[in-house]
């Protein structure tokens, strides 16, 4: 379920209180190259360019304020600037600075909500200029970058360490984060027009009404990751286990953290509905509501694969089988 939407709206304008920022003991801010500015700018437009000019001293501000040493910046992401880094006492950690400010907020509530190995702690935050200091997991490798699938244990012991942190009643609901994901993903069809013809726009529009009539029942409301895909899981092998980063998080039906794992590298329906089984029995999650969240999203995930450069036909037949299954 990628988000591909800009949120211009979102790009701070009060950096400039940490603009003049004269460097830092030890290293020298990370060059921000243009490869950089136009990962970022696919997502926030034009409006981020003036955010990139004062980037420099905001970074010199942070790094003297939390007493870092640069490393080098981590290629990954369209929402944040992300660099390796080091604290004062040697330890590795990871700083992450955005325009979207009420995002990395978000994100720094609920990694401090958590108290698990499953996530990475949080070392300190900035919220007026959208950025958030952690601790760097390593080793990890990212899922996407793996050809391994984890095992249903690690998944499981995942979900439930996330899943089992207090429900902060001031993360939005659900049903929030579902209206943004679909709205997002109208994106392709504007992009590409002639994939409406490989998913039809009605089938899109059925799994929509079926995601939010899933999030809107009046089921137990977990604080859930939100964005649990395999680019945002790292697999840090048989002493940590998965470790999630990247939370968008939200309060809703357990479930749905579920799908992007259940349909990464699952070649046909017969994958995702025994997945569905052993997961739904390894963690308690209601099966039933689990493949209804999977055929709801079912035609969001084929059309991001009908948009990809090497779209997998069969998988994408696959997945759309799946996505009729919604109420008409």
């Amino acid at each position: 379920m990628a988000e591909q939407t800009s949120n211009p709206g979102c790009v701070a304008s009060n950096l400039d209180r940490r603009g003049g920022g004269d460097g830092i003991t030890g290293s020298m801010v990370p060059e921000l190259d243009d490869e950089l500015r136009r990962r970022l700018g696919r997502r926030f437009g034009a409006d981020v360019e003036p955010w990139f000019d004062r980037l420099p001293g905001v970074l010199g501000a942070l790094a003297q304020d939390w007493q870092i040493e640069w490393g080098p910046l981590i290629r990954r992401g369209t929402v944040s600037v992300v660099c390796r880094c080091r604290l004062a006492d040697g330890r590795p950690a990871v700083l992450k600075v955005s325009p979207d400010r009420p995002r990395i907020a978000t994100e720094a509530a609920a990694l401090k909500q958590w108290t698990t190995p499953h996530t990475p702690a949080v070392y300190a935050v900035d919220e007026s200029v959208g950025a958030i200091l952690m601790e760097a997991i390593e080793p990890g490798t990212a899922l996407d970058e793996s050809s391994t699938y984890p095992t249903v244990e690690t998944v499981a012991e995942l979900l439930t360490a996330l899943h089992s942190a207090v429900a902060d009643p001031s993360f939005p609901p659900l049903a929030v984060r579902v209206a943004y994901l679909f709205e997002a993903g109208t994106a392709d069809y504007r992009r590409h027009p002639a994939l409406a013809g490989v998913i039809p726009l009605s089938v899109y529009e059925r799994g929509r009404r079926l995601a939010v009539t899933l999030a809107e029942d009046s089921t137990p409301a977990v604080l859930l990751h939100g964005d649990l895909t395999p680019v945002n899981i790292l697999d840090c092998g048989p002493r940590r286990g998965l470790v999630a980063l990247d939370p968008a998080p939200c309060l809703g039906d357990a479930a749905f953290d579920t799908v992007d794992l259940l349909f990464w590298q699952a070649e046909d329906e017969a994958t995702i509905a025994a997945r569905v089984t052993q997961l739904a029995a390894a963690t308690g999650v209601d099966g039933d509501r689990v493949l209804g969240w999977c055929v709801a999203f079912a035609g969001m995930i084929a059309l991001e694969l009908a948009a990809s450069h090497h779209p997998p036909a069969d998988r994408i037949h696959a997945y759309l089988d799946l996505a009729l299954e919604a109420p008409g």
